[in-house]
């Protein structure tokens, strides 16, 4: 039975048995908590969990507020995450003289006279004011809980009554805050339910204005109610933001759609923690939080709990009461409160009280709230996420155990429940898949933005996301029909402007009617031979009898009929999916939220890359918009065809039969459709590390079981350098270390860690995350690994790789670097990531093969590596595996060419300071320069000679002449070098003026008779710095034939943009035709101005030698025919030297020709 909603938004008083009857009392019994916990102390005099102190916070760990300087997202102890049990708990002090901040006892006399007496001692010379408030907290059908603050001592004292004659007094209590201030605490009880009060708090001079308020409905009314939630109010980059989301976004809000009085409309408010950027600065609670809301507070009660801006300081717990239903010794920490028809729960989840007592509590909490027959949806609120795509770096594991037990209860009752969270600053709504669980960020109220970047994860649970700042209105019925509607009001960015725009709107009912069954439509049961790159399924139209829409489903493939217990496919999916724009990278283009869903109809859905010739069964379910499911579907099934697959050739010398898109997302090289893994290049091995030979031993400061887990030891030969990592700390932390991964994920909360599943037995660690859990010197971490000296004399220079297994979770400016040296020459960079959103960006990866070019000079001996993380914090990880060194043999392949253009006789300087021996435009013999296409060639005082057009100069006057810019990080490069420098060109006159900048660089003929078809191969070092419309090409022909690209960087963005890459080893793998004799490089540099540049040096091109069959490479004799001959009677793929899958002549055509020019 639905009933009509009288002038405050309530129902009429009934049961779920018959209306207006008498309702049966339900008492819930408070739950009863272990021996307590004795909470973790700041281990130093800047980290006191005093009343009087600073925040419990490391001091300079990075702000995300820049107008209003707040501590660091991750605000830790000095102590480690897993305090003693057995300690003793943080009592909170009670404020001075409140005895716990109850109503006194004093009788009405008595108060009045002291109200008397308070306005007869006020003199001009004393004048004592409200700081403060009032601020309403809290409440229940009978009492209501008010705190404000004065100036100095005076009584705690609220007049009260039902009209603003008031009437009535009561005294409460206060305490010491800070320059003779007080904080008073007063209780007005026995108050009748749903009851409009006037009020006004103090005395003499310091007395508010009267004010009102209004008691909520008993439970057994079952009325309905509204309630607002936001979080994250610290300062932002618009500083009355808080303020605006108050005045006009809650109020304005509430007044326009549901009536002028907010304490008729609005029941109360939640906020999720970061309610000031920094907990211990007195003055900012004035000036960030009650200023702010005060308009709403004094008629609205308000139930925060803390974030990790609060600090865990004294000042969260001096202003606000909340419910004392903890376990004891962690009072208002957590809590609960029951309200209608919904049962809230506070919880902190800042670093400290990540403990045991507090889940253990929360279970109790909620086997209650299974029983207690007036709960019908439950709602907990906490700061941290467990999970945000928008900002990974909050992503909190023990936030996950709440998650976790909230989504076992909606299971169990069948009572929806939502977590309330913040930490993110942006908005993000939800659901569990397979729990009527809501998952709910209500930032921001003024914390500058989290916008999209490339840092960002889409996880499946999120359906809406927008990095915008607004608050979520709640609208809860009890009745017969129990349900609660749910509004994101969104106030927009520093781009967009929003005036209240609902964002969001979802309504949850307690007894939802699912949806009905589906029944699959295609294909038809029993259908063979389908393509297995795409199978489409389709099922039956959605329908729902309570009219709920069509929200999700659930399509599970098998390959045993019947048995879903480990699908081989099985996709979730949802008719919306709001999240980031392509290619995101913050606030220039990250402000706003894309659908990134093109069909809503999901009633189908595609399956791709299934195995070939394989048998699949599958089924179906529906979702509504209520989160309720549909049973399963009937089961149907359907076979594939064969698999369009191919040789896949990894590292290590394995191969497989794979698509080639699987092939290459695993880092294998994909040889094409139907080849044979014969065909794989032969792989030498020359270095491996696996970090399994350390040492390990117990732990030191960290906790976790376990004797063999931890070591400071490298493996021989190998080097930590700990110098850039300041002292203290955790010890097994400081700098790279060595662990059982399955041990470091357990001491550290795991946090993402335990998904670094390529590591096994022993891995390298970098973790400044748990390093800074202790005390510690400043300073940032700063620590390389260091490798022994490795021979690679054995590796083909062009071919040669650097492999690893590797965990990185980047956060501020944390940065990653792995470098190389070649015979103790310079370090040359391989990688370089960082955190911070640029063009060396890395975003998270935290289990991946990493696959780097060893940009290895031709004739070098030894590398020496080094791992490094550097200008790190309080930031994440990088951890390391699985370490190889790997290429061809050396061997295998010809070298057709090799210039390192150091045979170049240089000379003087034209345009450029006076020098000798510096410059030339004369290419190597049989080389040639065009600079036909540089428009200032020949016209006096336009563009400096000796950059019109290729050249060729000494890289270090280079360098200087040029005034450096980057050009220094060409490290690889040495003595002289080939230049095309349209920024250096651009500094004589206007060129640019007269035309583009486009230069060409050619080889000349190189021989290519002796090669394999498809084997040559080009490498090159190479420096480029692009800008504007620059854009370079490496073209290639072949016996004067027509050119083909091999290499197109652009400047623009697009799908040849290449960033800057000062120093950076090139490899093209050139398709070199069956019976070529002669091919040409030419090197471009295009539709330049006043760029920047494109440099290179130490070009070779090499290739595999058509005659070489014998085994002994690089002399050509008997042995080699011989073989040659076996392999083209029996078919193998070598002998076919065309490549045209045919033998024939033509291959002994190529093979005598090669075999007579000889392999040298």
């Amino acid at each position: 039975m639905r009933t009509t909603w009288n002038r405050r938004w309530r129902r009429c008083p009934q049961t779920r048995s018959s209306p207006c009857a008498s309702p049966l009392q339900h008492r819930s019994p408070r739950p009863t908590a272990r021996d307590p916990a004795r909470s973790p102390r700041c281990s130093s005099a800047s980290k006191q969990h005093s009343r009087i102190t600073t925040a419990c916070c490391v001091s300079g760990a990075p702000t995300r507020t820049p107008s209003k300087p707040p501590p660091s997202h991750k605000c830790r102890s000095a102590m480690a995450k897993n305090p003693d049990p057995r300690a003793t708990p943080p009592r909170r002090t009670s404020i001075p003289g409140s005895d716990g901040r109850k109503e006194s006892n004093q009788n009405m006399l008595r108060v009045n006279l002291i109200i008397a007496a308070t306005s007869l001692m006020v003199t001009p010379a004393l004048a004592q004011s409200i700081r403060l408030g009032p601020v309403l907290q809290e409440h229940s059908p009978d009492h209501m809980w008010v705190m404000w603050e004065t100036t100095s001592n005076t009584p705690s004292i609220i007049e009260y009554g039902t009209s603003p004659a008031l009437g009535q007094s009561v005294m409460g209590a206060s305490g010491a805050s800070q320059g003779g201030a007080r904080i008073h605490h007063t209780r007005i009880s026995n108050l009748d339910p749903d009851t409009v009060y006037y009020y006004r708090v103090g005395s003499g001079g310091a007395m508010s204005d009267v004010l009102t308020f209004r008691t909520p409905q008993r439970t057994e009314d079952e009325g309905a109610f509204r309630f607002a939630a936001l979080s994250d109010t610290q300062g932002g980059p618009i500083s009355d933001m808080h303020t605006q989301t108050i005045n006009d976004g809650i109020i304005k809000f509430v007044q326009e759609n549901f009536g002028p009085n907010l304490h008729d409309e609005l029941d109360f408010v939640i906020q999720p923690g970061d309610l000031v950027s920094t907990g211990s600065d007195y003055q900012q609670w004035k000036d960030q939080y009650f200023d702010e809301t005060q308009n709403l507070y004094q008629h609205v009660p308000i139930y925060p709990v803390p974030g990790n801006h609060e600090q865990d300081t004294h000042w969260f717990f001096d202003y606000f009461k909340l419910p004392d239903n903890g376990t004891p010794g962690y009072e208002e920490h957590w809590w609960y409160k029951d309200h209608g028809n919904i049962r809230l729960i506070g919880l902190d989840s800042n670093t400290n009280y990540r403990i045991q007592p507090q889940l253990d509590w929360l279970d109790a909490v909620l086997a209650d709230a299974a029983t207690n027959n007036d709960i019908d949806f439950v709602f907990a609120q906490l700061h941290h996420p467990h999970l945000s795509g928008i900002w990974t770096p909050g992503n909190t594991a023990y936030t996950g155990q709440v998650v976790e037990r909230m989504e076992a209860f909606s299971n169990a009752t069948g009572k929806p429940s939502i977590h309330f969270f913040g930490h993110t600053h942006a908005y993000e709504r939800g659901q569990s898949k397979d729990h009527n669980h809501l998952w709910v960020n209500v930032a921001a109220g003024e914390g500058g933005i989290d916008y999209w970047d490339q840092s960002d994860v889409d996880y499946d649970e999120f359906q809406r996301v927008f990095p915008e700042w607004g608050f979520v209105m709640m609208e809860v019925e009890a009745g017969d029909d129990p349900q609660f509607r749910l509004r994101r009001i969104n106030r927009g960015n520093n781009v967009i402007d929003r005036d209240n725009e609902v964002m969001d709107d979802i309504t949850i009912r307690r007894y939802n009617a699912p949806p009905a069954t589906p029944a699959p439509v295609a294909p038809a049961p029993g259908t063979i031979e389908l393509d297995p790159d795409l199978v489409h399924l389709a099922a039956s139209a959605f329908s729902d009898l309570d009219g709920g829409t069509h929200l999700e489903s659930e399509f599970q493939l098998t390959t045993v009929a019947g048995d879903y217990s480990d699908p081989v496919k099985s996709e979730w999916i949802r008719f919306e999916n709001w999240a980031a724009p392509e290619g995101a990278t913050g606030q220039a283009d990250g402000y706003y939220s894309v659908n990134t869903v093109e069909d809503p109809d999901i009633s189908k859905v595609d399956m791709e890359l299934l195995e070939g010739n394989t048998t699949y069964f599958w089924r179906v379910r529906y979702r509504d918009s209520g989160l309720g499911w549909s049973e399963w579907s009937s089961e149907s099934s359907f076979t594939t065809g064969p698999a369009p697959t191919g040789a896949c050739c990894y590292l290590y010398g394995i191969c497989n039969q794979k698509r080639e898109s699987v092939c290459i997302a695993d880092g294998g090289e994909w040889l094409g459709l139907n080849t044979d893994c014969n065909d794989c290049a032969e792989v030498v091995v020359a270095f491996t590390e696996n970090f399994d030979s350390v040492p390990l031993g117990p732990g030191v400061d960290e906790g976790g079981t376990g004797d063999q887990v931890w070591t400071s030891t490298a493996p021989g030969g190998w080097l930590v350098d700990r110098s850039g990592v300041p002292a203290g700390g955790v010890t097994e932390w400081r700098g790279w270390n060595f662990a059982a991964p399955e041990w470091w994920a357990d001491v550290t909360g795991d946090q993402g860690r335990s998904g670094f599943t390529q590591a096994s037995g022993a891995a390298a660690i970098a973790d400044p995350d748990e390093w800074d859990d202790a005390a510690r010197d400043p300073g940032t971490f700063n620590s390389w690994l260091e490798s022994p000296t490795i021979d690679v004399s054995m590796l083909e220079p062009s071919s040669a790789k650097l492999a690893f297994s590797s965990s990185w979770r980047p956060e501020v400016n944390q940065r990653a670097m792995i470098t190389a040296s070649f015979d103790g020459g310079t370090e040359i960079v391989l990688a370089d990531w960082q955190s911070q959103s640029g063009e060396n960006f890395k975003p998270e990866a935290i289990n991946e093969m990493v696959v780097l070019d060893l940009a290895m000079p031709q004739g070098a001996q030894q590398v020496e590596l080094r791992f490094g993380l550097l200008d790190a914090e309080n930031n994440w990880w990088w951890a390391i595996d699985n370490i190889v060194v790997v290429g061809e043999a050396a061997g295998d392949r010809i070298t057709l060419m090799s210039e390192g253009f150091e045979s170049l006789p240089l000379g003087s300087s034209i345009d450029e300071p006076a020098a000798d021996g510096v410059w030339t435009e004369t290419p190597p013999a049989g080389w040639e320069v065009d600079d036909s296409g540089v428009p200032s060639v020949g016209i006096a005082g336009q563009g400096v000679t000796e950059w019109e057009g290729w050249a060729f100069a000494d890289r270090d006057w280079w360098v200087d002449v040029a005034a450096d810019q980057g050009r220094s990080e060409f490290v690889s490069a040495n003595g002289t070098i080939a230049i095309a420098d349209p920024d250096e060109w651009d500094d004589l006159g206007d060129p640019e003026a007269l035309g583009p900048f486009n230069a060409m660089l050619r080889t000349g003929p190189i021989s290519v008779a002796s090669a394999r078809a498809q084997s040559v191969r080009v490498s090159f070092d190479s420096s480029w710095r692009p800008e504007d419309s620059q854009r370079v090409q490496v073209r290639v022909s072949f016996d004067a034939g027509p050119q083909s690209v091999l290499l197109d960087w652009q400047s623009i963005e697009g799908d040849q943009y290449h960033p800057d890459m000062t120093n950076e080893r090139v490899v093209l793998d050139v398709p070199n035709p069956a019976g070529a004799m002669a091919m040409e490089l030419e090197f471009a540099m295009l539709d330049a101005a006043n760029d920047w540049w494109w440099a290179i040096d130490n070009l070779y091109i090499t290739a595999t030698c058509a005659a070489e069959f014998g085994g002994d490479s690089g002399a050509l004799n008997f042995f080699d025919v011989s073989a040659f001959l076996v392999a083209y009677q029996d078919h193998a793929p070598e002998a076919d030297l065309n490549a045209d899958a045919a033998f024939n002549f033509f291959d002994v055509q190529i093979f005598l020709q090669a075999f007579l020019n000889g392999c040298a």
